[in-house]
């Protein structure tokens, strides 16, 4: 079998099971463990698969780009943000991470709902500067145009002084092995402090970012409290989380 023909056939599986084993390609395809490992390694080099031990995972095929994301999977985030709606409660503090999910959040929180809410999100703050009832604090630092968001170090020591009820994490990625991992390292630096100083994480990711990974960490996967996504995923690939105790919405 050429080269060739062995990445079409490790990507095909990929797609299928979400995961590829080092020792079952090698058996499949009849080589050797240096061929399989320069396959897997020629694959992460042009970004289609995230290497990890014994195997490889997929990468998330997602724009980067806030704008781009906006549009993608709108009606499972509008699903996905009520359910996270029905959390809050008068009084408390949460922090709204970046994110497009989280934007529709903003938009979608009841008028009466009286909150302060911290975010380092350009859009979300601007979305919450008209609610009736919500006190906004926008993070400052750096801002990261792509993702038009506050980071650095100026944002994660703004970070320090807060201890919010709820932190709604942005996921670029996740996996029950893994973790929450992020593209940009100074982006999970945010969102790590986020985490850190909230007593309770949700996460909010649709299908398509479910077990993937990507280079930076963000935080174990155990740190979660509430994991929501959409009806698209098998209720076998949840099993992994619900053995850490994370209530599945």
């Amino acid at each position: 079998m050429l080269k060739e023909e062995r990445h079409q056939y490790i990507l095909k599986k990929l797609l299928e099971n979400r995961k590829v084993i080092s020792l079952e390609l090698q058996k499949e395809l009849q080589v050797s463990d240096d061929t399989i490992r320069r396959d897997l390694q020629e694959l992460a080099d042009i970004g289609l698969i995230k290497k990890v031990h014994g195997g490889a995972i997929p990468k998330p095929e997602l724009p980067y780009n806030m704008n781009e994301r906006l549009h993608v999977s709108e009606t499972e985030k509008q699903i996905i943000a009520e359910k996270a709606i029905g959390l809050f409660s008068d009084d408390q503090v949460i922090i709204l991470d970046n994110g497009s999910t989280n934007l529709l959040v903003a938009k979608l929180l009841p008028s009466t709902l009286k909150a302060t809410i911290f975010t380092n999100s350009l859009l979300i703050a601007h979305e919450l500067v008209t609610h009736p009832e919500v006190e906004t604090i926008m993070l400052g630092g750096k801002i990261f145009k792509q993702a038009q968001a506050a980071v650095g170090i100026e944002t994660v020591e703004s970070l320090a002084m807060i201890r919010a009820d709820w932190c709604l994490i942005g996921v670029c990625s996740i996996h029950p092995e893994i973790g929450v991992t992020s593209q940009s390292r100074e982006e999970s630096q945010v969102k790590r402090k986020m985490v850190e100083v909230s007593q309770k994480i949700i996460a909010t990711t649709t299908y398509d970012k479910m077990n993937t990974a990507e280079n930076f960490l963000v935080c174990t996967t155990e740190s979660l409290d509430i994991l929501i996504t959409d009806d698209r995923i098998e209720k076998a690939s949840l099993q992994p989380y619900e053995k850490m105790d994370i209530q599945i919405l």
